[in-house]
């Protein structure tokens, strides 16, 4: 058996281990009164429809 190894436990990582947070997106944050307008934007306009039996 190995014996105990002392250890100093620390309140935070030492300013060293720490890294630089990665940059955030600039976002924007658009209101949409109707979401009807958007899905029907949104839907399938290619020649295979819902009306297509095959």
């Amino acid at each position: 058996m190995t014996p105990p190894v002392p250890v100093t436990i620390l309140p935070s990582p030492p300013a060293l281990a720490r890294r630089a947070a990665p940059p955030v997106a600039a976002s924007a944050v658009t209101a949409v009164l109707d979401l009807d307008v958007v899905v029907e934007s949104a839907e399938c306009s290619c020649d295979a429809g819902d009306d297509n039996p095959h």
